[in-house]
C-alpha cells in the first residue's frame, strides 16, 4: 500500500522525534558506533526508509548531516582529524546528493581551526571563500591568532605589522571585494558552539579599525545582525555609522527603520529631519514623514507632510494609500472607506490587492482586540512594502 502524502513541515515533526530518540542512542553508544561506524550509518538508513518511505532528499540529507554532527560531537575522538575524515567520508556515501561534501569539508575546517590547526585550517577553507561571508572572517583570525602565537603582532607597541597579520588584514579585504552572502550556511549547532559567531564579529570590530575609511564592514555586519536578530549589535553598528556616515541614505534609512522597531517615535523623527538635511531632493524622506505621521497619529505632522509630499510630486497611489492608512488608524470608519472606494476606481488593475486591503480595514474594527492588533500591523505593513515598491526604494 502506497504511504499517504503529506506535506514536509509535518514530515520534520516526526522526523524531530525520531532524531530526538537517536541523538539519546548516540549519547549512551558513542564508542560502539566509533568502532563500527558503517554499521551505524546501515541503521540509520534503515530508520529513515523504515519510517519515512517517500521523505523528500532535503529531509533526508539534512537528517543525515545532524546526525553526523552528533556522532562527532559526542565522540572522545573529536579530535582526531582521521577519525572526523572517516566519519563525514561515511556520512557523504549515506547522502542522496552528493552536492553536501562542502558543508562537511567546512565543518572540517572549522574543526581544524578549534583545535588550534589554524594553517591546515586555512588550506581547507580557503576554497570556500565565496560561500559565506563567515569563512573569510574565520580564514582572517586563523592568520590573526597565528600572529599572535608567534608573538609578531606589533601593532600594540606602534609597529609594523606582522606579515600574518598584513595576511589577516588582506583576507578582510578580500571579504569587500568578493561579496560572499551572509548567513547562507546553516552549521549545526555544535558548529556554532565552536564560537563562529564570536569570531565574526571579533574580526568585523577589528577590520573597521584597521580601514576606518570602509563603510561596507558596517554594511555586512548590519546585514548578518538582523539575520541573527541581534539588535545590541545593530545598535552599536548603526551608532559607528552615524557618526562616520551621516549622510549615507543606507545608513539612514537602516536606523531609521531600527528606531521605529524600537518604538523610538522622537528618534525616527530626528532621522527624517537629518534624511531631508542631507537629501533635500528625495521622496523617501517623505514618505518616512507621513509614515511616523501615521504610526504616530499626529494630525499636524501628517497635514505639513503631505504638503510637501503633494509638492513635490509623490505619486498620487501613494498618497491615497496613506491617506487611507492615517484616517484608518484614527477610528474614522466611514471616512476610510470612502478613501478606499476611491482608491478602488483610481487602481483598477490593483484590484486583487485592495481587496485584502479592504478584508484587513474590517478586522481593525473588531471587537476583538488581539484581531484588531494583528490586522493593523499586517495592513500598515502591506501598505508601507507596496509603496516602498512604487517609490523603487524596496531593498
Amino acid at each position: 500500500m502506497e504511504e499517504e502524502w503529506q506535506p514536509d513541515a509535518i514530515v520534520e515533526l516526526k522526523i524531530s522525534q525520531i532524531k530526538k530518540d537517536l541523538f539519546e542512542y548516540i549519547e549512551k553508544n558513542s564508542e560502539r558506533i566509533d568502532s563500527n561506524i558503517p554499521v551505524f550509518y546501515g541503521h540509520v538508513l534503515s530508520i529513515l526508509e523504515n519510517s519515512f518511505p517517500q521523505i523528500s532528499d532535503s529531509l533526508h540529507d539534512q537528517f543525515i548531516d545532524d546526525v553526523s554532527v552528533k556522532v562527532l560531537e559526542t565522540s572522545k575522538k573529536s579530535k582526531d582529524v582521521e577519525y572526523i575524515e572517516k566519519l563525514f567520508a561515511h556520512a557523504i556515501r549515506t547522502r542522496r546528493s552528493k552536492a553536501g561534501k562542502v558543508i562537511f569539508d567546512i565543518i572540517l575546517g572549522i574543526k581544524l581551526m578549534d583545535l588550534g590547526r589554524y594553517t591546515q585550517a586555512i588550506e581547507a577553507l580557503k576554497k570556500f571563500r565565496t560561500v559565506d561571508a563567515i569563512i573569510c572572517t574565520a580564514i582572517a583570525y586563523c592568520y590573526y591568532s597565528l600572529a599572535t602565537e608567534e608573538g609578531a603582532s606589533k601593532t600594540q607597541s606602534g609597529g609594523r605589522p606582522s606579515d600574518m597579520e598584513l595576511r589577516a588584514r588582506e583576507q578582510m579585504i578580500e571579504l569587500v571585494r568578493l561579496k560572499p552572502p551572509v548567513g547562507r550556511l546553516r552549521f549545526p549547532q555544535v558548529v556554532q558552539d565552536l564560537k563562529l559567531n564570536k569570531i565574526f564579529w571579533y574580526m568585523l570590530k577589528l577590520a573597521i579599525e584597521w580601514f576606518p575609511q570602509e563603510p561596507e564592514f558596517i554594511r555586512i555586519g548590519l546585514e548578518k545582525a538582523k539575520k541573527d536578530g541581534n539588535r545590541e549589535i545593530r545598535g552599536e553598528l548603526l551608532k559607528i555609522a552615524s557618526e562616520k556616515y551621516f549622510d549615507d541614505m543606507f545608513f539612514l534609512r537602516e536606523l531609521y527603520h531600527f528606531r521605529i522597531e524600537g518604538r523610538e517615535a522622537s528618534g525616527a523623527a530626528a532621522v527624517v529631519r537629518q534624511m531631508m538635511q542631507q537629501h533635500p531632493k528625495e521622496l523617501e524622506p517623505i514618505y518616512y514623514g507621513l509614515q511616523l505621521s501615521i504610526i504616530s497619529m499626529q494630525t499636524n505632522a501628517y497635514s505639513s507632510f503631505r504638503k510637501i509630499a503633494v509638492e513635490k510630486g509623490i505619486p498620487v497611489n501613494i498618497l491615497l494609500l496613506q491617506d487611507f492608512a492615517f484616517v484608518l488608524i484614527s477610528g474614522k470608519k466611514t471616512e476610510a472607506f470612502a478613501i478606499l472606494e476611491d482608491i478602488k476606481k483610481r487602481l483598477v488593475s490593483k484590484n486583487h490587492y485592495l481587496m485584502l486591503i479592504d478584508y484587513l480595514a474590517q478586522d481593525t474594527f473588531s471587537e476583538d482586540e488581539k484581531r484588531v492588533k494583528t490586522a493593523k500591523k499586517v495592513l500598515l505593513d502591506s501598505i508601507d512594502q507596496y509603496c516602498l515598491l512604487q517609490l523603487r526604494m524596496k531593498d
